[in-house]
């Protein structure tokens, strides 16, 4: 089972084009509702995630992770183990990219995330767990 493509094709370096292809489910182009914005929907990222293993859990929110990243940082590719203070994240970025991965995955992540878990690999592993433990039906947070 290839979730993890299925989900995120970041291959081509082109957020765009993952967008309206394979990311079509995680972003909806908001021009189809007149309006300009960028929408995020999780309902496809979700779907994916209980049905995945741990494992393809943890590679599907990894890709989710440089997905998000390279539209914040774009053009520049991101590859799963590059720090994202040297990619060239700042404090708004960071935000950005913490509220998308939030309104994607619907777990709450500190701010703090991005400093401790400094890679797309880390946060995916971070996410992977928080995301499990929040839908365990334990009532635990990330």
């Amino acid at each position: 089972m290839d979730v993890p493509s299925a989900v995120n094709d970041h291959a081509t370096g082109d957020a765009t084009a993952s967008r309206r292809t394979n990311g079509s489910a995680m972003h909806t182009d908001s021009s189809e509702k007149d309006n300009s914005t960028t929408e995020l929907d999780g309902a496809a990222l979700h779907q994916a995630l209980s049905i995945a293993t741990p494992q393809e859990r943890e590679d599907i929110l990894r890709e989710t992770v440089r997905t998000q990243l390279a539209d914040i940082l774009a053009p520049q590719p991101i590859d799963g183990d590059s720090n994202f203070l040297e990619n060239g994240l700042t404090s708004l970025t960071a935000l950005e990219l913490t509220r998308n991965l939030m309104t994607l995955t619907d777990v709450e992540i500190p701010l703090v995330a991005i400093l401790e878990y400094p890679t797309p690999a880390q946060l995916g592993h971070y996410l992977a767990e928080a995301y499990t433990a929040v839908n365990s039906g334990d009532g635990a947070t990330a």
